[in-house]
């Protein structure tokens, strides 16, 4: 069932991105370095793969396809606080639960989360929040921040969490809650304590 499953995401991504070969290549990257990743802190491949091929799947969608899809699984009041550049994130774990029959809330929660992050998440949600922003096409990520993510999970996933949140307030843009809370939890555990915090 699973293998099936895979076999099909990657048809239906083909076929998605046919003329957008870019935004496919980086679907690609991103399961790439999330497999090493997982290879590393232990988590199931399947579950990269899924997480990881379906995390973008929705990206070629018009925000109102994006919303009335993620409507399907999330309740106004869970989309209301999603900044539009999310939006694609939602909608890709709903398109993954309705088209693809993907129950395990890991896998959908690691889709649904990888653009924001949030709170207490899993290290399969970890390994793609990071993955996404470190795969080898992001030239503008610093050298250290990829280092990092191959050696404490934890402290990459808080500094990617700043990086974003810094670039989004210098842009005068709207900064997901999610992320500012778990930043926040960040700050608060000993874990960062271990590593050399770069500043800007």
């Amino acid at each position: 069932m699973t293998e099936k499953t895979i076999i099909n995401i990657y048809e239906f991504l083909e076929n998605q991105f046919l003329h957008n070969q870019s935004r496919l290549k980086h679907i690609l990257a991103v399961l790439k370095v999330a497999l090493d990743l997982g290879e590393i802190f232990g988590v199931d491949k399947d579950k990269i793969t899924i997480s990881a091929l379906m995390h973008d799947s929705t990206k070629n969608k018009t925000f109102q396809e994006n919303l009335d899809l993620a409507s399907k699984m999330f309740s106004e009041g869970e989309l209301k606080i999603v900044p539009a550049p999310c939006l694609h994130a939602y909608s890709a774990a709903a398109l993954a639960k309705i088209e693809f029959g993907i129950s395990d809330q890991e896998i959908l929660n690691a889709i649904t989360y990888h653009c924001s992050g949030r709170l207490n998440m899993s290290v399969l949600e970890k390994v793609i929040f990071v993955a996404d922003f470190i795969e080898e096409s992001r030239d503008f990520v610093e050298d250290y921040i990829k280092e990092t993510a191959y050696k404490n999970l934890d402290l990459a996933t808080y500094l990617i969490m700043k990086e974003t949140e810094n670039y989004l307030i210098k842009n005068n843009r709207r900064v997901s809650k999610l992320t500012t809370e778990a930043i926040e939890a960040y700050e608060n555990l000993e874990v960062l304590n271990d590593g050399k915090i770069k500043e800007n």
